[in-house]
C-alpha cells in the first residue's frame, strides 16, 4: 500500500563547499581582470590623449580659417602646448591631469590663414606605445 500523503522536500539552499567553490572561482576571474584592466590603461590614455592633441589641431585649423589669422601651435613642455589666435592671447592645453604619464614632442606648428602648413609630425607615447599625428602641408591631421 502507498501512503495517503506525499512527503514535500523541504531542503533549501546551499551546502558550504558550493559557497566556497563559487567564492574561489569569483575570486580568480576577478584577479585576472584587474591585471588586464591596469595593463589596458596606458594604452587608454595614449588614445584619448591622440585624440585631444588631434582635435585642437583640427580646431586651430578651422579658426584659421574662419577668422583669415594665423594660429599657432606651441610646444610647451613634454606634456602642454598653446594654441595662439593671431596675435591675442594663448590658449595653454596641459595633457598630464586626464592623461598622466603620456608625453608629447613636436616642433611649433603655424596654420595659414587659408589652413595651410608646413608638414609635421607629432609624437605622443606612454607606457603602452607611441601615436603619431601627421599635418600635411594642406593642413589635414592624421592619427597614425
Amino acid at each position: 500500500m502507498t501512503p495517503a500523503f506525499k512527503t514535500i522536500n523541504t531542503k533549501f539552499g546551499f551546502t558550504l563547499y558550493e559557497v566556497i567553490v563559487v567564492m574561489v572561482i569569483i575570486a580568480i576571474v576577478s584577479a585576472i581582470s584587474i591585471l588586464n584592466y591596469r595593463a589596458w590603461i596606458p594604452g587608454v590614455r595614449l588614445n584619448g590623449a591622440a585624440r585631444q592633441v588631434m582635435s585642437d589641431l583640427v580646431a586651430a585649423r578651422m579658426t584659421s580659417v574662419k577668422e583669415n589669422v594665423s594660429v599657432v601651435v606651441m610646444h610647451l613642455n613634454n606634456h602642454s602646448y598653446s594654441v595662439a589666435v593671431g596675435s591675442g592671447t594663448a590658449n595653454i592645453r596641459d595633457l598630464l591631469p586626464d592623461y598622466p604619464g603620456t608625453t608629447l614632442s613636436f616642433t611649433s606648428v603655424l596654420f595659414s590663414s587659408r589652413g595651410t602648413t608646413s608638414p609635421r609630425t607629432l609624437t605622443l607615447q606612454n607606457s603602452s606605445g607611441i601615436k603619431k599625428i601627421t599635418i600635411a602641408i594642406t593642413g589635414r591631421v592624421k592619427i597614425n
